[in-house]
């Protein structure tokens, strides 16, 4: 069986590990691979530029990262309040949180 990985960017106003019902709408980039290697390397080099970018990042089950800048927010009509907005980073391995090893994320 051939293995489906895939490395999402999303934008919204939840973290990535949510993975609420519509969470796919969220998606702004997804790269699809059929390599381990080639998927850990895009996801790696995703992970140094959005953390470049914001100044703040939580990760949960190793490869499920949130990034955020203080101030970043969009107006919710049905809150009726301004909520935070993330960007999130996963990887997929067949549709599911893959979870790096420690050999993984270091060689």
């Amino acid at each position: 069986m051939v293995q489906q990985w895939e490395v999402i960017v999303m934008k919204g106003e939840s973290e990535p590990w949510w993975f609420f019902p519509e969470w796919r709408n969220d998606i702004i980039e997804l790269y699809t691979f059929s390599e381990k290697e080639a998927a850990i390397r895009r996801y790696m080099s995703r992970f140094r530029e959005l953390k470049n970018k914001c100044q703040y990042v939580k990760v949960k089950k190793t490869s499920l990262a949130a990034f955020w800048n203080e101030g970043d927010r969009a107006y919710c009509e049905q809150c009726e309040d301004d909520l935070q907005l993330y960007y999130g980073l996963l990887i997929l391995l067949n549709g599911e949180p893959y979870e790096f090893t420690e050999k993984t994320v270091n060689g």
